[in-house]
C-alpha cells in the first residue's frame, strides 16, 4: 500500500505537537511561567504560545478565501497559552483535530509585509506552509528543551525533541559507520 504523503505529513506535524505535551503535562505552572535571564527574559510558556499562535494562524486564516493570504505577524497573542499548561494542552488537541480536515493542496499567498515593503506577498501552499511549521515548532523546542534542562531536569524529554530530522538522520548514520 502506497502512504499518501498528505497524511503523512500531517501525521508529522501532530507528532511535532504533540513533544509539548511532554512538557506541558508535567511542568509547574510556576516554571512555565518564569522569566529566564538563558532566554532573554522570556520563558517557556512565551516559546510555546508562539508555536501553538502560528499554528493557529495557518489553521484561522486558511479559510478566509479561496487562495488565502497566511500572515504569521497578525497572530492572535493569547496569553492564557503562556500562563496555563492545561490550556496549552486544550489548544494543541483542537489543532490537531483541524490539522485533520486541512485542504494541503490549497494555494494560499505568505504576506511578507513586515519585511518592509508593502502588498509583498509570495505564493505558496498549505502543504508548504505546514512544512514550515513543523520545522518552526523543532527549532522552539530546541530552545525549550535547554530551558528545561536547567528549570525542571526531572522532565523525561524523547531524544529527538527539538532536534531536526536531518540531524537525527545525520547521528544515526555517523553510528553505523
Amino acid at each position: 500500500m502506497v502512504s499518501n504523503p498528505h497524511n503523512t505529513l500531517t501525521q508529522i506535524a501532530i507528532n511535532s505537537l504533540d513533544d509539548l505535551r511532554h512538557y506541558l503535562v508535567v511542568i509547574d505552572p510556576v516554571v512555565y511561567q518564569s522569566a529566564l535571564e538563558l532566554l532573554s527574559g522570556s520563558t517557556i510558556g512565551q516559546h510555546t504560545r508562539h508555536i501553538i499562535e502560528f499554528y493557529n494562524c495557518l489553521l484561522d486564516q486558511n479559510g478566509s478565501n479561496d487562495i488565502p493570504v497566511i500572515n504569521y505577524a497578525k497572530r492572535v497573542r493569547d496569553i492564557r497559552i503562556e500562563s496555563a499548561p492545561a490550556y496549552a494542552l486544550a489548544c494543541l488537541s483542537r489543532i490537531c483535530d483541524q490539522l485533520m480536515e486541512i485542504d494541503l493542496e490549497k494555494q494560499c499567498y505568505l504576506d511578507c509585509e513586515e519585511h518592509g515593503q508593502k502588498d509583498l506577498k509570495v505564493l505558496s501552499t498549505i502543504e508548504r506552509e505546514l512544512i514550515y511549521n513543523i520545522e518552526h515548532t523543532i527549532h522552539h523546542l530546541a530552545i525549550v528543551k535547554i530551558a528545561l534542562k536547567v528549570t525542571a531536569p526531572a522532565i523525561d524529554l524523547p531524544e529527538h525533541f527539538g532536534v531536526a530530522p536531518s540531524t537525527i538522520h545525520h547521528r544515526q548514520e555517523s553510528c553505523a559507520q
